[in-house]
């Protein structure tokens, strides 16, 4: 199929409703906007994009039928599954390709036409490269209440007709089963699997919590919508790390970066804030209002050993680091130790499950440190930069949706 067939594919990305310039305009403007955003223009990063403005809004079943023609008639029911699911793959594939050939950096919608009961519609749309343009016409019509699109046309050739000629020449020539096992097998499923390792740390990461934690139910969620499957491991901290590094997992759920982890890893955008507080013995008349106040007063610190803290906090003479909370928190009961440093939420979901600790200890009210919270994966991994793209790219609109905010308030999170 030749490029402007292929350039066809790419203005099959339009969702529409009551007018279909109102979507076009929405849906193109925001394709190109993350087309500008890349930071990689690879086959990935624009399967990526397409998947997500333009695949859910094709017609791909009607475009199917009248492609086949009469041997989607004679098909099976298993024959027409198979052709739908490896023609979507074609599809996508040719899309990314008209994008790495010929990148659009803006558009402009020409003209808009009905058929007399305005269940069809054509519409004209210049796309525009540099000092180039080109024009092509889309073919629209009204599906289930929708505007979805079934044909693009560039010069008068139909990418419609394009597919259907191709096809009737092999199925002509070898049969459907063979033509549908050639296409199945240029075309490949590819199941793209992910195993996400963490460690007890509630209530970002837990066993016991619904959903396995926030962190788990964010990154879980955004990689979804981003087409994987995932699955979570539970491990000691050090394992995640050195099982991460060494491609046993393939995504770490919850860090905080440091020089040394980005030596070896690749970081997403941030999908939390966590903030140090300080915890301490309710009785203490220790008080807190920075982070150099309080290193200034020459107290006895209690870190954990996992957390990645600032070089300032871990040059701090008096320190003692732990790998459980538990003993910790029992050592500032006990006023063994003057401050510890700790995620809000962490602090506060051990204190509220515990009597004891929450008779004894308190969390102060300022933040005295923000740390970025990442999903880091290994440098060396062969699918890295491609994970780390996909999660950015639907991290942004999952941080702004309703579920995300939902999310929020069932942790009792502001």
């Amino acid at each position: 199929m030749g490029k402007l067939s292929l350039l066809c594919c790419l203005l099959l990305s339009l969702h529409v409703h009551a007018k279909p310039d109102v979507q076009i305009t929405r849906a193109l403007d925001a394709l190109l906007i993350d087309v500008s955003q890349l930071q990689n223009h690879t086959i990935a990063d624009y399967k990526t994009l397409i998947k997500k403005h333009i695949s859910p809004n094709i017609d791909t079943l009607n475009m199917a039928q009248l492609i086949l023609g009469r041997n989607w008639k004679r098909a099976s029911i298993e024959q027409k599954q198979r052709f739908l699911e490896c023609f979507s793959r074609q599809l996508l594939s040719n899309q990314a390709q008209a994008f790495l050939e010929w990148q659009p950096t803006s558009w402009s919608l020409k003209t808009q036409t009905f058929n007399d009961n305005e269940t069809k519609s054509a519409l004209v749309t210049s796309l525009n490269q540099s000092q180039a343009s080109r024009e092509f016409t889309l073919r629209l019509h009204r599906a289930d209440g929708r505007w979805l699109i079934y044909d693009a046309s560039y010069l008068g050739i139909s990418l419609l007709k394009n597919f259907k000629d191709d096809y009737a020449v092999k199925i002509s020539s070898q049969g459907l089963n063979k033509t549908l096992a050639q296409l199945c097998k240029t075309y490949p499923k590819i199941i793209k699997e992910l195993t996400l390792a963490g460690t007890q740390w509630p209530p970002f990461i837990a066993r016991s919590l619904p959903g396995q934690g926030l962190s788990a139910e964010i990154v879980s969620a955004v990689l979804s919508q981003a087409g994987y499957q995932v699955s979570t491991v539970f491990v000691p901290w050090k394992r995640v790390i050195k099982g991460v590094r060494q491609g046993e997992y393939d995504v770490s759920l919850a860090l905080w970066k440091s020089p040394r982890r980005q030596a070896h890893l690749l970081f997403s955008d941030p999908y939390f804030i966590n903030e140090l507080v300080g915890v301490q013995h309710k009785d203490s008349k220790l008080s807190v209002v920075s982070l150099d106040d309080a290193l200034s007063k020459n107290v006895s610190l209690g870190l954990m050993d996992d957390y990645a803290y600032s070089e300032q906090i871990q040059q701090y003479p008096d320190r003692r680091y732990f790998t459980q909370y538990t003993p910790l928190l029992r050592e500032l009961g006990a006023k063994s130790l003057d401050l510890s440093l700790l995620d809000k939420s962490v602090a506060r979901f051990y204190l509220e499950r515990s009597g004891s600790f929450k008779k004894s200890l308190q969390v102060t009210t300022i933040t005295l440190e923000s740390k970025p919270l990442h999903i880091g994966i290994a440098k060396q991994h062969p699918a890295a930069k491609e994970v780390i793209s996909n999660f950015n790219l639907y991290l942004k609109t999952y941080l702004k949706s309703d579920d995300y905010r939902a999310l929020l308030s069932r942790y009792n999170i502001k």
